[in-house]
């Protein structure tokens, strides 16, 4: 699949109906900490220790290299708008400071575009790309996991930020065969460690020349259609994002910024008329939250988004197997 064309729209080709901005808090992550019927499943897989098994990948050296592979995105960004994605983080170096108030002379936007995707390759990214931010995407209101619940914050993207970088990391081939057992667990970790690493790094380098920046892992705003719109990838029945290199098996990040670069253009390369065919992911489900047969603009409960054609996942039957699992799941990935 490493061949693709140019596509006219990005993922603005899956909206069909009128769409509204969709509230964070809404995803199945974030319910747990507010919707009564959601409250007993966050508790068993947020609040509920689980006992090691007698069965590999379930041991106790496999749980304890899943915690370790999320502690740079716990300790240094969990929840966004901190850490390294902070949206204006200026702390104190050991190294000498790039001067406040300075800015780069070099406007040209391509030049400034072939250095900020250099930069995101040499900081960790396997790919990525550049868009015009598309204000859909942005979530009508933040939410937060923090150490005392969930928190509803304020989202506004001051209206300079036209441009948005979209990252995407790897995550381990082999690894992710092992799903939904622990190795597939690290491999999940590693990529939000990573994409806080990428990410946070990029935006403090564009900051040194003088411009705004806003790094973002899963927080802002959606991932996968910003992902689309810069030429990364397209749909897929999933529900994920699928690259010409590496399938599904990305994470993803992006960064906000008011540098004037070049959008890339979207891409189509098959994955949708192969995914209308295929249902392999589906058949795989262990917890069947992935739908057969044809896309649809209806969703399975608010965790979905209206007006847009999709495979939607039902993401409350997901998330009960990954609290059953005592793991997550990366089936849909790995098949």
């Amino acid at each position: 699949m490493g061949s693709f064309k140019h596509a006219e729209q990005g993922a603005g080709r899956y909206v069909v109906g009128p769409i509204e901005a969709f509230d964070q808090k809404n995803e199945m992550f974030k319910r747990p900490f507010w919707d009564p019927q959601m409250k007993a499943l966050g508790k068993k897989f947020y609040f509920t220790s689980v006992p090691p098994r007698d069965k590999s990948g379930y041991r106790l050296q496999d749980q304890s290299i899943v915690n370790a592979s999320w502690r740079l995105n716990d300790e240094f960004s969990n929840g966004g708008r901190r850490g390294l994605y902070d949206w204006s983080w200026d702390g104190n170096f050991w190294y000498p400071r790039v001067p406040s108030g300075l800015k780069i002379s070099e406007s040209d936007p391509e030049t400034l575009t072939r250095w900020v995707k250099k930069a995101a390759v040499f900081f960790g990214a396997s790919l990525v790309g550049v868009c015009e931010l598309d204000r859909r995407w942005v979530y009508s209101s933040a939410y937060l996991l923090t150490s005392k619940g969930g928190k509803e914050i304020e989202n506004h993207i001051p209206d300079k930020y036209q441009y948005a970088v979209a990252i995407a990391v790897e995550m381990d081939y082999e690894s992710i065969n092992c799903s939904p057992a622990g190795p597939s667990s690290v491999a999940t970790g590693l990529g939000y460690s990573q994409m806080a690493f990428t990410a946070g790094l990029l935006a403090h380098f564009i900051r040194g020349l003088g411009y705004g920046a806003i790094p973002c892992g899963n927080d802002t705003a959606c991932s996968i259609p910003i992902a689309i719109d810069a030429g990364l990838g397209e749909m897929a029945r999933n529900g994920l994002l699928i690259t010409p290199r590496y399938g599904p098996r990305v994470r993803l990040a992006k960064v906000f910024t008011d540098l004037p670069l070049v959008p890339d253009k979207p891409i189509e390369f098959g994955v949708w008329e192969f995914c209308r065919v295929c249902e392999k992911c589906a058949k795989k489900c262990p917890s069947k939250s992935i739908m057969f047969g044809e896309p649809t603009p209806e969703p399975h409960n608010m965790s979905n988004r209206e007006g847009v054609m999709a495979w939607h996942i039902n993401a409350e039957t997901c998330l009960e197997f990954w609290a059953d699992n005592g793991m997550d799941c990366s089936n849909c990935i790995r098949s």
